[in-house]
């Protein structure tokens, strides 16, 4: 008598957790984007009922929203990292800036959601006051221009750093678009290095 091949149980719900299920969420961002992700592909991916993942999250929002969160610690902890290296804080701005960009690049599923138009509000509800990773660039140029280093202002550096801060969303949405030059294929942050420099430095 042959034996019949039996398929394997379902998860169950209190086989899940909510890491689990925020894991699975990114690991489908990152593979099929934003537009392939749902609760029932969540539901697929871990293998349980598609009512499972809602024992744990109101909606797919929610699971968005720590998404968002944690992309954003993530991508703090990069910036303030990378500028250990730098010895002068213009130095620590350029390996900041590089850091954003090699991120973005290495993770452009998850920063779409994270800043565009569409899940923006959801970065919103994640932080209400400024995001962290923005605090990076606006604490390096406050200690710039606090030590002199920078020949701006005091009160101009909030607005520089959003500047700067514009400046480098502006260039990894025309990369993402195909807008620039493919990576590697020159260096797209260094005219805006340049002219950060004459602004921050005075130099001509």
């Amino acid at each position: 008598m042959t034996a019949v091949a039996t398929r394997p149980r379902r998860r169950t719900r209190n086989s899940l957790n909510k890491e689990s299920i925020v894991q699975a969420a990114l690991d489908i961002l990152n593979e099929e984007g934003i537009d392939g992700l749902s609760m029932r592909r969540i539901a697929e991916k871990l293998d349980c009922s598609v009512a499972s993942p809602y024992s744990h999250f109101k909606s797919q929002q929610d699971i968005i929203k720590i998404i968002i969160s944690q992309g954003e610690a993530q991508l703090t902890e990069t910036l303030r990292a990378s500028r250990l290296n730098g010895t002068s804080c213009y130095e620590k701005l350029t390996l900041i800036a590089r850091a954003y960009y090699d991120f973005s690049g290495n993770n452009q599923e998850l920063h779409k959601v994270m800043f565009n138009t569409v899940h923006g509000h959801m970065h919103r509800k994640a932080f209400p006051k400024l995001p962290t990773s923005y605090r990076v660039f606006l604490e390096t140029i406050r200690a710039g221009v606090r030590s002199k280093e920078f020949r701006i202002k005091e009160e101009d550096y909030p607005s520089l750093a959003r500047t700067m801060y514009s400046w480098m969303y502006g260039i990894i949405v025309l990369d993402m678009t195909g807008m620039l030059k493919k990576r590697g294929m020159g260096d797209p942050l260094d005219e805006g290095f340049l002219f950060f420099r004459k602004i921050l430095l005075g130099e001509e």
